[in-house]
């Protein structure tokens, strides 16, 4: 039971977190090129974006993370 709260807290956190990444950089990426890495349907992040159509769940942790590796960038690889 625990452990189920657990994890919708961290599917909820998860979303906040991709969904104000997206709508604070959409105007730095390839929103395209995004969908495609994770196989999602076309428009998917640009609905949202534009329009403000909820991403469904099955969505936010692919989104997250590639996000995550996005965000991830070092300069000393």
């Amino acid at each position: 039971m625990h452990e189920e709260l657990v994890s919708l807290k961290v599917r909820q956190n998860n979303r906040k977190r991709v969904e104000k990444w997206l709508l604070k950089n959409q105007k730095y990426i390839n929103i395209t090129a995004i969908e495609k890495e994770i196989s999602a349907p076309k428009g998917l992040v640009q609905k949202f974006v534009k329009y403000d159509k909820k991403i469904h769940d099955k969505w936010i942790e692919p989104l997250y993370g590639v996000i995550k590796r996005f965000t991830a960038f070092n300069l000393r690889s």
